[in-house]
């Protein structure tokens, strides 16, 4: 076969152990190839250049998103709207939304029309709804990890407009070429407090000790009138909110949570309603902790936590665990405490996906856990999160570990409203600070599909429609060659 032009380029990234090889480079090459040659051609040199990665993600099918905060994921500005339609103000000292009817003191407050037309008090409540202009106000603001956390108590009393805002992330994710959405949407908002529980569970040193303490909760849980109350409404208010959700573009379900921040009796109780209520349906796909790691409660109570899920596990068998585990950095809290979150959250509650997992470097045994971790689970990168709330970027994050080891890789957002990223960003990141050839960032993006909690069928489906997606993007792309290498 004759070449008009055949060009050989080999790029080789050796600093963080990715490497991918270009392919030759011609106007007789087929779509794949041409589309390859243009993207590392991009990513080449020390400064990739960041404009046509830009395009070319955007413009790239990304499969799922499969670390993903219902709530945070929803821009300050859209829930401005809803306060305005709501008819609510905003309190100009806390600039926090009120109620118009229940405010005594008109004073205080203004409307979100009066907020906007005040430039200085808008952009101040962008950086206290999100991460917006954090870096330039450094000196103004609480630590990025308190900022980040923070910003769910400004919006959160008008964040449950469910219907509403599952519509907007689908907008938004179609517009992205994102198919599917897998959202941490909500609690069940049940909790079963005992106090007599709480210290006997305390005292329990064994997990058999822990078990049994638990068996005795959970009877006096299934005697509750208001357990199976509370999960039905749960259910019914997301099978609601879903309605014209799915169809041939876009598919979205859903995990249900407890936080860890509580009592031993009241994080039980939301575990189990969790578990029993995505065991009841089927748009419930799994179940997750929230809630920063490094909490007083999250940390002293880690184990116990990772306890109380293996109990439940085995007593819900079939329901999918995904775990903020790692979430952590040196510093953050003593060495002690990063030596086994993710090390738990899969040996002890079974997890199939670490969100975050950012803590391995000081994990006990961590080759081992690399191991186990490349056999049974999956790893959900975030990179812009774990920037802002950990500090951790460029070669300090693990993921060129998680790499090197071929542990399975998801990419994802966290909360693309709290960061203001979206999934098309998170890929420029990585092909930016790491290099992945085209062929592994393809594998993220099935592998995105392959390790959802969907059933096979639906798997099916979707990675079907990657297929036909990935072939007309790189159609595009090839056509956009001719014209960038000619």
């Amino acid at each position: 076969m004759k070449f008009r032009l055949a060009i050989i380029i080999i790029l080789i990234f050796t600093t963080t152990g990715c490497s991918h090889i270009g392919l030759k480079s011609s106007f007789d090459l087929d779509d794949l190839s041409k589309t390859e040659l243009l993207y590392n051609k991009f990513i080449e040199g020390e400064s990739p250049n960041i404009a046509q990665l830009n395009l070319f993600f955007s413009k790239m099918p990304k499969g799922g998103d499969l670390h993903h905060h219902y709530s945070g994921s929803i821009y300050a500005e859209t829930y401005l709207d809803w306060v305005e339609a709501a008819n609510y103000l905003i309190d100009k000292n806390t600039l926090k939304p009120a109620k118009g009817s229940a405010v005594k003191d008109q004073t205080c407050c203004i409307s979100v029309k009066q907020l906007r037309s005040n430039a200085e008090l808008y952009r101040k409540l962008l950086t206290l709804w999100s991460n917006k202009d954090y870096q330039n106000h450094y000196h103004q603001q609480l630590p990025p990890d308190a900022n980040f956390f923070n910003t769910f108590s400004y919006f959160g009393p008008i964040s449950q407009n469910y219907s509403e805002g599952l519509k907007v992330l689908r907008e938004q994710a179609i517009k992205e070429n994102v198919s599917y959405i897998e959202t941490m949407i909500s609690s069940v908002d049940y909790s079963y407090q005992d106090n007599s529980i709480d210290e006997n569970i305390k005292k329990a040193t064994t997990s058999e000790a822990v078990a049994s303490v638990l068996d005795d909760l959970s009877s006096k849980i299934d005697a509750d009138g208001a357990f199976t109350k509370k999960i039905d409404e749960f259910i019914k208010k997301i099978e609601d909110a879903h309605k014209g959700i799915d169809d041939d573009q876009f598919m979205m379900r859903y995990q249900t949570y407890a936080s860890r921040n509580g009592t031993p009796s009241s994080v039980f109780s939301a575990l189990y309603a969790a578990f029993s209520a995505v065991k009841k349906r089927n748009l419930l796909v799994g179940i997750n902790f929230v809630g920063p790691e490094n909490g007083i409660v999250a940390i002293g109570d880690y184990t116990l936590h990772m306890q109380m899920i293996a109990y439940l596990r085995n007593k819900f068998p079939g329901v999918n665990i995904a775990l903020h585990a790692g979430e952590l950095n040196l510093g953050m809290v003593p060495p002690k405490d990063l030596k086994f979150h993710i090390s738990q959250a899969i040996h002890i509650a079974g997890a199939q996906r670490i969100g975050h997992g950012v803590d391995l470097p000081y994990e006990e045994e961590a080759i081992d856990l690399l191991k186990r971790m490349k056999e049974k689970s999956v790893v959900e990168i975030n990179f812009t999160s774990n920037e802002f709330i950990l500090g951790v970027k460029e070669r300090e994050h693990p993921y060129i570990i998680y790499y090197a080891y071929d542990v399975p890789i998801v990419i994802c957002t966290d909360d693309s409203g709290v960061s203001r990223n979206n999934l098309s960003g998170e890929y420029v990141l990585l092909a930016r600070r790491y290099k992945p050839s085209y062929k592994t960032v393809k594998k993220y993006v099935y592998n995105s599909i392959r390790y959802s909690f969907l059933s096979e069928s639906e798997k099916t489906l979707l990675t079907n429609s990657l297929d036909v997606r990935f072939e007309k993007f790189e159609a595009e792309m090839a056509k956009y060659s001719d014209l960038i290498l000619k």
